[in-house]
């Protein structure tokens, strides 16, 4: 299926049934696989055709051959692609008087990257931050892995995360990078009004400059034989205890 370069097809029920009632006005065409017939998905299929969508019913020779490494679970839509915020953004977002960013330090797995967004939504996180080179962006596997949050909160792209830290902390936004080595234990820190957590890539952790630039790190006891935790597990323990805190 030939896509132009802003549109992508995004798999998988939560997802779609979240973008279809966000009010999204870049959505073309729905595809079912004329077999289901469930109650949630003969909903989406009406909120599709109330929104005015296209709506195809197809194979599954069609979806096994459109999308052999997904699991479609029978619905795809065909909509632009997500937009990607920047540092102007970033800088509206900046004067709210109580803050809570998610940074993602050079995370390049699209399923860490979905899976930590989800965690985001779920704790009201007011962004999710990515450097521009070398880390995993808004695609179509992370919108899908992060079953709707990718939809509700902001995602920005920055040039230079370090310049992006010192801007964020001279707004006064505490920055806490989750380090193994961190000398502070995550349920005895303090937090502020503002504040940023940041995670490392998945078998680097935090780069160099980045833990030099964190006000704080912070780690997590790990009493048993392994040394670390998947990235989006560890931003689900974290955002939450900053959530608990406030």
């Amino acid at each position: 299926m030939k896509l132009h370069e802003n549109q992508e097809i995004i798999c998988g029920i939560n997802i779609i049934e979240t973008i279809l009632n966000s009010k999204n006005e870049t959505l073309e065409k729905l595809f079912v696989l004329d077999t289901k017939s469930s109650k949630r998905i003969k909903s989406i299929i009406q909120i599709a055709s109330e929104r005015g969508l296209s709506i195809s019913f197809e194979k599954r020779e069609f979806f096994n051959g459109c999308f052999p490494d997904q699991n479609h679970q029978g619905l795809a839509l065909l909509c632009d692609r997500k937009k990607e915020e920047d540092e102007k953004f970033l800088e509206k977002v900046l004067k709210k008087d109580s803050l809570l960013f998610l940074i993602l330090d050079h995370v390049t797995d699209p399923h860490n990257v979905g899976a930590c967004l989800r965690n985001a939504a779920a704790a009201s996180v007011d962004a999710v931050i990515v450097p521009k080179n070398r880390s995993c962006h808004l695609t179509s596997t992370v919108r899908k892995i992060s079953s709707g949050g990718s939809e509700l909160i902001p995602f920005i792209v920055v040039t230079n995360l370090v310049r992006t830290l010192k801007k964020m902390q001279s707004s006064g936004v505490e920055i806490f990078g989750s380090d193994v080595n961190g000398q502070e234990d995550y349920k005895d820190i303090s937090i502020s009004n503002k504040n940023a957590l940041v995670i490392g890539s998945e078998d680097k952790g935090l780069k160099e400059l980045t833990r030099k630039n964190c006000d704080k790190l912070i780690s997590i006891d790990m009493p048993g034989e392994i040394e670390s935790l998947n990235a989006s597990v560890v931003s689900g323990i974290l955002l939450f205890e900053f959530i608990r805190k406030l």
